[in-house]
């Protein structure tokens, strides 16, 4: 099996990847990529370049405690 190397430089919004430009992720809009850019620098380099490296904290909705057990109830119910 051939090992593939690949050529990435990074700009301020992509990374290149031999040739190849991969727009980074950007924080609070929806990113839709190209199946073609995945495709042409395989999905698992793909991942490993645009994908968050920490899991995304959870953000605060704004419910209280009451209304956070009230919907846990109400989820239990649906079971």
């Amino acid at each position: 099996m051939a090992i593939q190397t690949h050529k990435i430089t990074e700009t301020p919004d992509a990374f290149i990847v031999n040739g190849v430009r991969v727009p980074k992720m950007k924080k609070g809009q929806s990113n839709v990529y190209d199946p073609a850019i995945i495709k042409a620098v395989g999905s698992e380099l793909f991942f490993d370049l645009v994908a968050s490296k920490q899991p995304l904290p959870m953000p605060d909705l704004g419910f209280s405690e009451a209304e956070w057990k009230d919907m846990e109830k109400m989820l239990d119910n649906d079971q």
